[in-house]
């Protein structure tokens, strides 16, 4: 028996009109469109229908049994092509890797919770609530997008689809909106996470008088796949410039995650995981570096670390000496963790002050006092 409630809340226009949409919209081969209607009859049974409860698990069983659907095609002859070329439109990771990825906690939540939708589908279906299709990640470069990508395709389960910006924005007139609807009909053929890096180059302004028409019709493309991209994928698009998207864009994501640089606690974990692969970096040092790093991105501090594990084979030194080499070379401002890198060089690499001195450009009794204020810390 339905609930008081259940009883209230019904399709506006019956089970007859539930009937007519539902032929109207699946006779033009418009999937997503059946299936937001069948969601809609879940949450709001006509009042007609006898039995609400039977009605809506027979709609989510139909639905389940059609979102049954082979996985992608990974040979290299079944992916997309250019037309009238032999370059492939997308690169198919089916083993993505987002290990390591460290962001603020809301967006954390926000990522882990879409995957979360992924692992309870059912249950969702079953209270008439779609899945999160969308999501736009914007924020400066190397802040981790493309790898959240990554984490999200490893932690849901399927492959990661890239879209190749470079051969898809083709440089013959009339062809780029072909080559993105080829690229993301492919990511519609089974379920992945489709990535759309450097999004604003497909979905810039339209109101900009420099570009030409053709531009503009790639935004309209966008826009309509947008509207219609199927729940059995995850379309995620990353962008470093957010305001230069077109206005009409970001209503058609069902999320919005920005990414900001790593704040102190963030750099602390990404450096930790970083040194996990060489051998245990002491806790003093990771809380330093991640201090002096004010303002690293990811990235950056991705790169740093690299250069470390390099000039630690090349030298023949330990990574722990090599680091706090680099850091010096960042010559911090002022105060207690510049005190702290500079005791570390003294008492773990024996530098002496002079050296120090001639290294950060300061005068020696400037470092001689630093030393004094870092020992009377400990």
């Amino acid at each position: 028996m339905a609930s008081k409630r259940q009883e209230n809340y019904h399709y506006e226009g019956g089970l007859e009109q539930a009937v007519l949409d539902l032929v109207k919209v699946g006779s033009g081969g418009f999937g997503p469109g059946v299936r937001q209607l069948a969601t809609r009859l879940i949450r709001s049974v006509p009042p007609s229908v006898a039995d609400p409860d039977a009605f809506r698990v027979a709609i989510h069983e139909a639905l389940s049994a059609s979102a049954r659907q082979p996985g992608l095609r990974f040979a290299e002859s079944a992916l997309p092509t250019e037309e009238g070329a032999n370059h492939q439109l997308v690169v198919v990771d089916p083993t993505p890797d987002g290990d390591g990825l460290t962001l603020a906690p809301m967006a954390m939540r926000e990522l882990a919770e879409i995957v979360e939708e992924r692992h309870r589908c059912d249950e969702l279906s079953r209270a008439g609530i779609e899945l999160t299709r969308t999501v736009l990640l914007s924020g400066p470069p190397g802040v981790g997008k493309t790898m959240a990508a990554r984490w999200l395709a490893s932690s849901i389960g399927v492959p990661l689809v890239s879209v190749d910006l470079a051969t898809v924005l083709s440089s013959y007139l009339g062809t780029s909106g072909r080559n993105i609807r080829s690229a993301l009909e492919y990511a519609k053929s089974g379920p992945c996470v489709l990535l759309l890096d450097e999004f604003d180059a497909l979905a810039k302004r339209r109101d900009d008088d420099t570009d030409i028409g053709e531009f503009k019709r790639i935004v309209n493309v966008v826009l309509i796949e947008l509207d219609r991209w199927p729940d059995s994928s995850l379309l995620v698009a990353a962008t470093n410039h957010a305001q230069l998207l077109d206005s009409a864009v970001g209503r058609r994501f069902d999320r919005q995650v920005e990414f900001g640089l790593p704040g102190e606690q963030e750099r602390r974990r990404i450096l930790e995981h970083l040194a996990s692969t060489t051998g245990p970096v002491e806790d003093s040092v990771l809380d330093m570096a991640a201090g002096l790093m004010e303002g690293a991105s990811g990235s950056d501090l991705t790169r740093l670390w690299q250069r470390v594990q390099r000039r630690s084979v090349l030298d023949g030194r330990p990574p722990l000496d090599v680091l706090l080499a680099e850091l010096l070379l960042t010559a911090p401002k002022a105060g207690p963790q510049r005190d702290c890198l500079w005791l570390a060089m003294a008492d773990d690499l024996g530098f002496s002050n002079r050296q120090i001195a001639a290294r950060v450009g300061v005068s020696h009794p400037t470092v001689a006092s630093a030393l004094k204020r870092a020992r009377s810390q400990q």
